[in-house]
């Protein structure tokens, strides 16, 4: 069976695995948050810090959304439609996480009074996280943490995935989308990453960011060459055991473009039994992803500003699948219909 013969409809794993893959970020943030920087997680130990479990979610992400992003590109065609749908669908949630821990959160974890708090010009500046300009601290929130006093590490992924936006609309807008001219674009963009990492990032500091955003790209190759790509779970075993070989010899970074994208579109679309009604009351992965790590915080703070990491993890996933519901219905869920009325309205 082809990529493109079981990808065709919405049966497939997508919304199990990507809310499993938000449930690991806040299992690896656990760590950091609970016990200090440079703490990691299992996976992060046993593989000498090449991957961890949050790193691994992201690439989850930035790996299906390419896929999924080239299709929409594909589909809308015009940069006003391709656009509307990727704002519609980053920002509603963002702003509505950022103002409420500007404006209702803040004040009740500060350390300052009220007066005090709402006179600091951090309150305000904290709100250009809602446009991907990344601030990381609200006065006096969190200071006694034991991880510091950034409000919500994870928004740093969200400027890299509105970039592969951009690039995925510029190389169709190109006319490179296709199988005739997608092939040329491998050895460009193997070059950028290995420039990128050995001119800007020889201590590879920024191997967070440039993966996810390899992933991505791998993803909309995926999306293109996708009735040439067989998925077999032979195939899927390799590319796991070649995974388990390259990190244990320490060439991750090297391989994981080629092995992992395999895996996991197999895992995503070619399993014989799928749980495709598994998000059948709301897709809520990203409302956890945003708002996991606050809420990590928060409880950190009641333990001290320490505590241990388990415990971390079990108290913060009731709640941030809750917060994740909520932000779907009161948020998601809304503008979906907005942006469908307007859609049919422009039809007309």
């Amino acid at each position: 069976m082809t990529l493109k013969e079981v990808s065709a409809d919405r049966n497939n794993n997508l919304d199990l695995i990507r809310f499993c893959a938000a449930l690991l970020v806040i299992l690896c943030h656990a760590y950091p948050i609970s016990m200090g920087e440079g703490h990691m997680d299992l996976l992060g130990r046993i593989t000498g810090g090449q991957i961890h479990f949050g790193n691994l979610a992201v690439c989850i992400f930035f790996l299906y959304g390419g896929f999924l992003i080239a299709k929409s590109a594909e589909r809308l065609q015009t940069a006003g439609a391709y656009f509307k749908a990727r704002v519609f669908r980053l920002f509603p949630c963002l702003i509505a996480v950022t103002f409420f821990l500007s404006f209702l959160a803040g004040p009740c974890l500060t350390t300052y009074s009220l007066g005090e708090y709402f006179s600091q010009k951090g309150t305000y500046q904290y709100l250009l996280n809602s446009i991907m300009v990344l601030t990381h601290n609200l006065p006096g929130v969190f200071e006694g943490n034991i991880y510091g006093q950034t409000v919500n590490g994870p928004l740093w992924t969200l400027p890299i995935e509105f970039l592969c936006y951009i690039m995925c609309f510029l190389i169709w807008g190109i006319g490179l989308l296709n199988e005739k001219w997608m092939k040329w674009t491998i050895p460009l963009f193997a070059a950028g990453m290995i420039g990128l990492k050995l001119i800007l990032d020889p201590q590879g500091l920024l191997v967070s960011a440039l993966r996810p955003a390899g992933l991505f790209y791998a993803g909309m190759l995926y999306y293109v060459y996708r009735d040439k790509i067989r998925l077999y779970w032979q195939g899927a075993l390799l590319c796991l055991c070649a995974l388990v070989f390259f990190t244990w010899r320490g060439f991750l970074d090297v391989v994981i473009y080629v092995f992992l994208p395999y895996l996991l579109m197999y895992i995503g679309y070619g399993t014989r039994y799928k749980f495709s009604n598994f998000a059948r009351y709301g897709e809520i992965s990203y409302g956890i992803y945003l708002c996991g790590w606050p809420i990590q915080q928060v409880i950190c703070m009641q333990f001290g500003g320490k505590m241990e990491p388990w415990l971390n993890f079990l108290l913060t996933l009731p709640i941030a699948v809750l917060c994740g519901y909520l932000l779907y219905r009161l948020v998601e869920l809304p503008i979906a219909r907005l942006q469908k009325k307007s859609t049919n309205s422009a039809s007309r």
